[in-house]
């Protein structure tokens, strides 16, 4: 028997008239898997969302959500979603409680609101109005994870938290994926996204350009080579295929490696090397690769 995938999108398109913001896009989500999506402003993360959330139709291309494409009349899976928008419609007369008694009775559910706002600290006799930023953000995610989905999308869902607050929401993330629950969360935030993501994608111009597990990653991960030589070095020897040289001097060479160092280290040991300095590059070295 064939599992469907939690979350399936295949070569999504959609064109508004005649810009393409999401060009052929395809996603597949499993359960237990939290999918890190990552892109800047305008690069199609947010329209792709919509999409998978049934507010805009693409153009063309095919949805799926827990096996059903979406347009069936069935609708009972949205009570099985989970949903943190860039740009949570929050009420400003209302108090978090109301907010939480609201979607209570909209969905029909059991929920853990309050377990959840003593965890964060929130006051949810407060008027949104009075609430912080950093508060609001918490009540969105209270209200996106409050009646256990199956599915959680959150767009930037730690934006606004404190380290703390981060963390705790990390830990609810893991959590959340040992139950079985699938994740698609989009950020800017590129050392969260390696902490707690499974797998990436990157998107770019509305295109997928990478799809990677963390592991896949950090092997991409680019080598920072700097060596300083006791005498003059011939720099024809360090034009690898793997390598970049970003200075070249009179007894010192600056390369960036990807992948494995040992033609490098190879050719360094023709020379007498009087310094010899490896560092990693960081997650966001790599992704800035793709925008390069």
């Amino acid at each position: 028997m064939v599992i469907a995938h939690v979350v399936e999108l295949k070569k999504v398109t959609k064109a508004f008239g005649k810009k393409v913001a999401v060009d052929n896009v395809s996603i597949a989500i499993d359960k237990g898997e939290i999918f890190g999506f990552l892109g800047p402003n305008g690069a199609g993360k947010t329209t792709t969302i919509r999409c998978l959330m049934d507010f805009i139709r693409p153009t063309s291309g095919v949805v799926k959500l827990f096996g059903k494409e979406l347009g069936d009349s069935d609708k009972t899976y949205k009570n099985r979603i989970g949903f943190l928008s860039a740009d949570s419609v929050l009420y400003d007369n209302w108090t978090g409680q109301a907010h939480i008694d609201y979607v209570t009775r909209v969905r029909g559910i059991q929920q853990n609101a309050h377990e959840l706002a003593q965890q964060f600290g929130l006051d949810l006799k407060a008027k949104v109005r009075h609430l912080s930023s950093g508060n609001k953000q918490k009540l969105g995610v209270i209200l996106a994870i409050m009646h256990k989905p199956e599915l959680l999308v959150l767009d930037e869902p730690t934006r606004g938290l404190d380290p703390i607050l981060q963390q705790e929401i990390y830990a609810i993330l893991k959590n959340f994926r040992k139950k079985g629950g699938a994740v698609m969360m989009s950020s800017h935030n590129l050392s969260e996204v390696e902490q707690v993501c499974d797998r990436i994608g990157i998107i770019k111009n509305g295109k997928m350009v990478a799809s990677e597990t963390i592991n896949g990653v950090r092997q991409m991960k680019i080598h920072i080579v700097k060596a300083t030589f006791g005498g003059t070095y011939d720099e024809k020897d360090f034009k690898l295929p793997n390598a970049e040289i970003i200075k070249a001097e009179k007894r010192e060479i600056e390369l960036h490696v990807k992948g494995n160092l040992n033609i490098l280290l190879q050719r360094l040991s023709r020379y007498s090397v009087s310094d010899l300095e490896i560092t990693h590059a960081s997650l966001e070295d790599v992704f800035m690769r793709y925008y390069e």
